[in-house]
This record gives C-alpha cells, structure tokens and sequence, in this order.
C-alpha cells in the first residue's frame, strides 16, 4: 500500500497473503475505492475463498484489502484458525510470519484474561503454541525476529505471550526437545498469570512501593491461576508446575509455597528466569525498562540463590546468538 493511501473510516486494511485458499471467509472482504472513497465490496462473508478469487485480487490490487472494523475479532479468530498454514508458507518472510504468530499470540491472551475459565481457551492455547514451537525450531533467525517484536510496555497479556515465546526457546536450549515437554511447558507459560485477574487492578497499577496487605494479595496469584482454570480442560500437571512456582526461587525465598530448588519442577525454572527478565526489560508504571545487559548483569547476581546456573548461562546463550 503506498503512503498516499487513506483507511476509509470504518476500516481496516490487511494482507491479501493471509487469505487462505480453500477456507470459508466469515466477513465481508472490500477492495479500495478508485475515486469515491468508499470501498467497494468484493465478496462476501460466508463464501469459499478459492484460487480464482486470490489471483483476481492479485491482478487488480496492490496486495491489501479492507475489513470492517467490526469485524477484526472474527478476523482475528480466521487468522488463528488457519495460524499453521499461514506458518508453513514457505512464500511468507520470516519476519512477517513472526508479527503474525506474536500478533495472534497477544489476541489469544487477551481473550484468556477475558474469561479464563472458558474452556475453548484451552484448545486455541495448544493450537498457538503448537505453530510458535513449529515457527522457533525452524531456523536460528526465527526466535530473533520474534524478539524483535516483543513489547517494551508491560502488560499482563503482553507479558504472558513474551514468557511464552522466550521461554519455549529457552526450554529448547537447555534440552526439553520433545513435542509433549515444549507443548505443556507453553501452554503453562501462556496461562501463568492467569490469577492477575483476581488481583485488584489498584495493586497491579500502583506506582509506589506495595503495602504488606497488597504485597500479601500480590503473592497469591499463582494459586489464584490454578484454581480459576477449568478443572474439565486437560491441563497437564507439568502446565500446572508452570503457573504455581514460577515464582518459587532455589533458595525458598519465594511464593506461594517457598519451595526450595530440589522441589521446584523444571519448568518453572525455566519460567522463572524469563519471567523476570521480561518484567525487568518492559515498562512499568513505577519504573522505565532496563535494558538486556543490565538486566542480566542484575539477574546474575541471584544465579544460585534464585536461579539455576545451567538454565542461566543457556538463557544468555541463546540471547547471544
């Protein structure tokens, strides 16, 4: 789209190459208006978008076309549903399969925090995290050109999707190599601050330092998250490892339970150490982020006491590379 091209008001544009061949389109797709302005419906929703349709978009349009703004969630939701055809695209760049996957990502989350009991949740949860495992073990580039994307202002929901793509590298780095293992760490990952929605969003917001009531309401999170899921969805014990102790810290000084390191699942070890490097790389509202080396020369103080050494050094690795 040139510069010169003004969004109708009332619309959205985006790529025609996230059009899928062979799907059914559940809204209205317009073409940009040539001098009136207003655009020009092109097909409508609930048709089969086939191949005749994809090259009569290619020959007469510059690669974008328009949505209602009413309708991006529905949008949203068709992007999920076909999330790994559009990954395995070998005709799609890098990095605009990682905006896409990160994008969809945050859409996800935002919906989790929304209802977090609700249990088609679950199944869209494994589905993303399937295609960001897919998409990050595809070659050294592709983790990078996700971290490129990660936000730098710090929300639950942003936060969540962050700890779930570095942390699915890290677990990768340090050897949990198997389908199931990556899969149950990410889809813990996902919900891990699932109970911030039980956490006053006073004490969430506050820019001074917590009182001992709030710093008390503040630890119970983790326990909180456990027991809002739906206990009819399948999540694994290992999922659950992750949203209970990422807060545990080797040397029992953590919460909820102060666990000390030989009863601290792995996982959450794993978590640990990209939990708090995102919370201290993005913004918060008492404070501005620090940047990837401050933060680790901060975080490398507490390798043993808060954080395992093996997994530490394999996080700075893979931020290295």
């Amino acid at each position: 789209m040139s510069a010169a091209r003004k969004v109708p008001p009332g619309f959205a544009p985006f790529d025609l190459s996230l059009l899928q061949v062979d799907t059914v389109v559940d809204f209205d797709i317009h073409l940009w208006a040539v001098n009136s302005g207003v655009p020009v419906l092109y097909r409508n929703k609930d048709l089969p978008f086939l191949e005749e349709h994809r090259q009569r978009l290619l020959q007469s349009d510059s690669g974008q076309v328009l949505i209602r703004k009413d309708n991006v969630a529905t949008f949203n939701r068709y992007i999920e549903r076909n999330l790994d055809r559009i990954i395995a695209n070998p005709t799609l760049p890098t990095k605009a399969k990682a905006k896409i996957l990160y994008q969809t990502s945050l859409h996800l989350v935002q919906d989790i925090l929304e209802a977090p009991d609700a249990p088609e949740n679950f199944k869209r949860s494994e589905d993303v995290v399937r295609n960001t495992i897919g998409y990050i073990l595809h070659g050294k580039d592709s983790f990078h050109q996700l971290m490129s994307l990660t936000s730098y202002d710090y929300y639950t929901y942003t936060h969540s999707v962050n700890v779930c793509t570095i942390g699915l590298a890290l677990a990768e780095q340090v050897g949990m190599r198997s389908q199931t293992e990556l899969m149950d760490f990410g889809v813990g990952a996902i919900f891990h601050d699932v109970g911030k929605t039980k956490i006053p969003s006073s004490i969430l917001r506050k820019r001074g330092p917590l009182t001992d009531e709030e710093w008390a309401q503040m630890r119970r999170h983790p326990e909180l998250g456990v027991s809002l899921l739906d206990p009819q969805a399948p999540f694994s014990a290992d999922s659950l490892a992750v949203i209970l102790e990422h807060h545990e810290r080797l040397d029992g000084s953590g919460y909820p339970k102060g666990k000390k390191e030989g009863e601290i699942h792995s996982f959450a070890k794993v978590a640990a150490i990209v939990d708090c490097f995102d919370a201290l790389t993005t913004r918060r509202s008492y404070r501005d982020a620090v940047g990837s080396y401050p933060a680790l020369k901060v975080m490398k103080g507490e390798v043993g006491s808060h954080f395992d050494s093996g997994y530490f050094s394999a996080f700075v690795r893979l931020l290295g590379k």
